[in-house]
């Protein structure tokens, strides 16, 4: 047995509402490359988490792949 959804109505259409939404504010992240050799380490702000976990991902690409020895770590911190 199928069942089908019923059509809206051009009334039921139009008593619908949309609001648009205020921008929001992106909470501030950190994100902490560190040199575990040297005891150097970079801090970046970002606001967009997404960037934070790509940096993070270079980073690790970096330490595993194209320098090795390199002993980096990279940390997000809100």
């Amino acid at each position: 047995m199928l069942l089908e959804k019923e059509r809206l109505t051009l009334d039921e259409l139009e008593a619908q509402a949309a609001l648009e939404l205020p921008n929001r504010d992106m909470m501030l992240v950190t994100v902490i490359i560190n040199n575990v050799l040297n005891n150097l380490s970079i801090d970046v702000d970002v606001r967009n988490v997404n960037v934070a976990v790509q940096v993070c991902a270079v980073v690790n690409l970096i330490n595993t792949i194209i320098a090795p020895d390199a002993a980096l770590t990279c940390t997000i911190q809100q």
